[in-house]
């Protein structure tokens, strides 16, 4: 993924992004969310492009000493190739960026993939939040990264 580039998440990427989004998540975003989440001064949101298409996004909000990463995701056919590597590690800076000490976030208890994922890249598991996710009731592993000052 040579050619992959990660710009700033536009208005224009939303309609691309509710697909993908609709592709990954049995409780999708809709469009309110990500446009509201467009529009936080708080936030910091990637769109990852490869050939002039969306194939990866994030949306992530700054708190006071930490980054919450609120929606990370891949299409189906661009998956297992480095895509959400390369918008973590980009969330990362710009949290070491923003002086903040961690990069928190929540994932489906089931998310076998996706946890893997994130223990890979330094996050640990801290906590369980019971019945979590209101589609099923699932629980939600709530994962932590503590950021090293550069």
């Amino acid at each position: 993924m040579d050619s992959l580039i990660l710009q700033k998440t536009t208005r224009d990427d939303i309609h691309p992004v509710l697909a993908i989004e609709k592709l990954s998540f049995h409780s999708p975003w809709d469009a309110r969310t990500f446009m509201a989440a467009l529009s936080d001064r708080r936030s910091y949101n990637l769109t990852a492009v490869y050939q002039g298409q969306v194939v990866g996004y994030c949306f992530t909000i700054a708190m006071k000493r930490m980054v919450h990463l609120l929606n990370l995701a891949v299409h189906p056919e661009f998956r297992q190739q480095g895509i959400a590597k390369r918008l973590l590690d980009a969330i990362f800076l710009f949290a070491r960026s923003g002086r903040k000490s961690y990069v928190f976030l929540e994932v489906r208890k089931s998310n076998d993939i996706a946890k893997k994922l994130y223990f890979s890249q330094g996050f640990s598991h801290v906590c369980t939040w019971q019945r979590y996710y209101s589609d099923t009731g699932e629980d939600a592993s709530i994962m932590v990264k503590r950021l090293e000052r550069t």
